[in-house]
């Protein structure tokens, strides 16, 4: 029943991350996203992947602290600062396998996104970091995730592209 928990939850999560990617601006991205990761947080930990967890609950943290902080940029520089060390901290502790990184590298690039002020360039790490959540829903078996990863990535990728500036 938790598998199934695990999918539903997994899927309302990837789907409104594919539709915060479509948004104008970097509230409503984040804003949508914050729901997004309560999906993704739910979904690891009921599949008892334990590294995915972590990295969405900080995730979550962070989009938070960047949603009201997200004009002051002093501020997100050092969310980012305490960010970096505990996902390091926690990657150490929540380590399962080799594949674990994956996860810990799409995390580490969003975070480091939030500096920006661009919002393409938030797409572009979006790019990467569903490449890397992509292969470590593969490895845990996460069929929701399998598969809006991939509509995660087409939906990025055309909102890159759509949105890049000639």
């Amino acid at each position: 029943m938790n598998f199934i928990i695990a999918q539903i939850l997994g899927t309302i999560g990837y789907s409104l991350l594919a539709y915060s990617f479509f948004k104008k601006n970097k509230k409503q991205i984040l804003f949508i996203q914050i729901f997004a990761y309560i999906g993704f947080t739910t979904h690891y930990i009921l599949l008892g992947a334990l590294t995915g967890s972590v990295c969405n609950i900080l995730g979550f943290i962070a989009l938070i602290f960047i949603y009201f902080f997200s004009d002051d940029i002093r501020k997100k520089k050092i969310l980012v600062i305490i960010l970096v060390p505990l996902l390091g901290v926690m990657t150490y502790l929540s380590y399962e396998n080799i594949y674990s990184l994956f996860p810990v590298v799409g995390c580490l690039l969003t975070f480091i996104s939030f500096l920006s002020k661009n919002v393409n360039k938030i797409r572009f790490v979006g790019i990467i970091s569903t490449a890397c959540w992509l292969i470590y829903a593969i490895i845990y078996v996460s069929y929701s995730a399998i598969i809006f990863e991939v509509i995660i990535l087409i939906a990025a990728v055309i909102a890159y592209i759509k949105n890049k500036k000639h």
